[in-house]
């Protein structure tokens, strides 16, 4: 009887016979446990099923993986990183994320900062989507209200953030009593800030999204623009 890791990755070899460089990736998929029983089974399903929707949107990438790359220690480690938070991931859209996280770093040439990618995937990772979402709202706002002229950014922030706070709610299935509470967290991630440049004390409930989110945006290819 094969190992579960031989079902798992051999499954998948076949799926992208005609991907070399998905094949050897697969490869390096660390062996996973022996258990026995129908416990075993239904993990090494959702393994599977996780690595499929991973793997298959590794493959729509625009940059192609090389055998140079193949060969380079600090892409594997991504991979490896990228890898362990798909499998870790509860929902099919994070996993796929994961896949243009790693997509997009490659074709931003992002592997000159290391510690930075593994900030993100791990920031990534400690986020749910319903966060992810409403920071990606918060965004949308921001890009709309960019252009038009406030005496400064509280000014601008109150112009929109009932609405904000209202298509949030709805949408995300936010009780309203819960939404600052919700937003003050989102702090954690380094992707929102409270500071808005100018008196920011005075508007605790108000904030905005960071550079740093802008970046995890343009990797995970969610059209975030410049600032």
């Amino acid at each position: 009887m094969n190992a579960p890791n031989d079902t798992i990755v051999g499954s998948l070899a076949i799926r992208y016979s005609k991907n070399p460089a998905i094949k050897a990736l697969l490869k390096l998929i660390p062996g996973w446990s022996s258990a026995d029983g129908l416990l075993q089974t239904r993990a090494d399903e959702i393994k599977r099923e996780r690595l499929r929707y991973f793997f298959d949107e590794l493959a729509k990438g625009k940059t192609p993986i090389t055998e140079d790359l193949l060969q380079s220690d600090d892409f594997l480690h991504c991979y490896f990183k990228a890898t362990q938070a798909a499998v870790k991931s509860h929902r099919r859209e994070k996993v796929e994320m994961f896949a243009r996280m790693l997509c997009g770093s490659l074709e931003s040439r992002l592997f000159s900062g290391i510690e930075q990618y593994e900030e993100l995937v791990d920031v990534l990772d400690s986020m749910s989507l319903r966060e992810f979402a409403a920071l990606k709202l918060l965004r949308d706002f921001e890009l709309t209200y960019a252009a038009k002229k406030y005496e400064n950014d509280v000014a601008r922030i109150q112009a929109y953030w009932p609405e904000f706070k209202d298509q949030a709610c709805r949408s995300l299935g936010i009780e309203s009593d819960e939404f600052d509470p919700f937003m003050e967290r989102l702090q954690r991630t380094g992707l929102y800030t409270r500071n808005t440049d100018a008196f920011w004390d005075s508007s605790p409930r108000f904030g905005k999204t960071t550079r740093q989110f802008e970046k995890l945006c343009s990797l995970v290819q969610e059209d975030a623009a410049e600032h």
